[in-house]
């Protein structure tokens, strides 16, 4: 009887958390509506509020993995095959008056964006500069003269050019840093450990599959009405575009819309969708994110095993400094299951449950987790605390001074 209270108690706790969750992404929507844009929302730079150390502790040494900042659509069609069915579909005298206006806005963009596929924009450069400027006027003492800061990134131009950005951030709040970037397929065990350049690679790592059955097409078949959302730009959707085509271009006209976040301009394409329709196509994303992902997130558990071993020799040489990884999405959101920060790593039973439990816009552009490490002269434990975006996060860990974890009960854990 009394096993059987036990687990009707956990089960009620686990779903009053759960609920409260689903409370917590939807009010999320609600009070900050630039969410809607998921991965393309952009990381804020601006101070945040932090926890003071207990007492005696000093930072000394940051570990980060960042993903690229703002950049152009990644996707090396959008741009030519929005402009080929927007043409094609005036020539045809086929755009409704609203398809009209459309088509004048993005023929204003077109030009700027034609060639810049995948470049980090110069917006994501002037972030990236800001995400650097703020974790030094945040922790001062891991930035002395001579501090050793080291940096790698994946191979792609956009990462290399968001280490630079950094980079030249910091150094411009301290120029006596001791800064080197490096970049090569050797440090890609680090970065982007299942890249098939990555010379290290290794595929015998455990698998997890999805508990689910319903696969992403299904999903977005009852989720959404993409035809009228096409149906505000064309007087006949089936002669625009095929059938089969018609889900692919809606979601490349979620991803533009998106996308102007990351561009200084003024051309915005958010009123194609409601509101509805945003909050539908951010969970159709969430669920495409998370069901490729969640598969083979334990592949990345280099990236942890790095975090660990650079740490320890820091600690055990006394250097200040950080370690700066940069990447991908598709690579940070495989860190946060593993690590389980705020909930990340749970194992979705329903695909209905995913916005609860992988909220695409804490994965933005120039998304970055930071482990900042905490010592004490009259103590041997090495403290640190993890922030998410800027904010401090959780970890499935036992502390009695959140947000501080102990080093040692994080290796034995992970």
């Amino acid at each position: 009887m009394r096993k059987w209270i036990l687990a009707a108690a956990g089960l009620l706790a686990a779903a009053i958390c759960l609920r409260a969750q689903v409370r917590d992404y939807e009010a999320q929507l609600q009070a900050h509506p630039e969410y809607l844009a998921g991965t393309d929302y952009l990381c804020p730079t601006g101070p945040v509020a932090l926890t003071p150390a207990p007492k005696g502790y000093k930072p000394f040494y940051i570990s980060h993995y960042g993903r690229h900042g703002a950049r152009y659509a990644w996707q090396s069609d959008l741009y030519s095959w929005v402009n080929t069915v927007l043409s094609e579909a005036a020539a045809d005298a086929n755009l409704t008056d609203y398809g009209m206006g459309f088509k004048a806005r993005y023929d204003r963009l077109y030009p700027d964006v034609r060639y810049r596929t995948g470049d980090l924009s110069k917006k994501g450069w002037d972030q990236q500069m800001g995400l650097a400027e703020r974790m030094y006027k945040n922790f001062p003492k891991v930035f002395p003269d001579g501090a050793e800061v080291r940096a790698w990134t994946s191979t792609s131009t956009r990462c290399v050019m968001t280490m630079s950005a950094f980079c030249t951030g910091l150094k411009g709040s301290n120029p006596k840093l001791d800064l080197y970037e490096n970049f090569g397929k050797v440090f890609l065990p680090a970065i982007l450990p299942l890249d098939s350049g990555n010379p290290f690679k290794k595929d015998d790592f455990e698998r997890t599959p999805v508990k689910f059955t319903e696969k992403w097409a299904e999903y977005i078949e009852r989720t959404v009405d993409y035809k009228a959302i096409l149906g505000r730009l064309f007087k006949d959707v089936d002669k625009a575009l095929p059938e089969n085509k018609q889900w692919d271009f809606t979601s490349y006209l979620w991803f533009l819309a998106a996308g102007m976040n990351s561009l200084y301009t003024d051309i915005d394409f958010w009123d194609l969708f409601t509101k509805e329709e945003l909050v539908k196509l951010w969970k159709i994303d969430a669920f495409q994110f998370y069901a490729e992902i969640w598969p083979t997130h334990k592949g990345y558990l280099p990236i942890v095993q790095d975090i660990i071993a650079k740490a320890d020799d820091r600690i055990a040489e006394g250097r200040v400094g950080a370690d700066l990884r940069f990447g991908h999405d598709y690579t940070f959101l495989p860190l946060l299951m593993n690590l389980d920060v705020n909930g990340f790593g749970h194992d979705v039973l329903n695909p209905d449950d995913i916005p609860v439990w992988c909220q695409t816009y804490r994965v933005p552009m120039g998304a970055n987790i930071q482990l900042v490490f905490y010592r004490s002269k009259k103590s041997p434990k090495v403290l640190f605390k993890v922030l998410l975006d800027g904010e401090e996060a959780r970890l499935p860990l036992e502390t009695d001074n959140w947000p501080y974890y102990d080093w040692e009960a994080f290796k034995a854990r992970f």
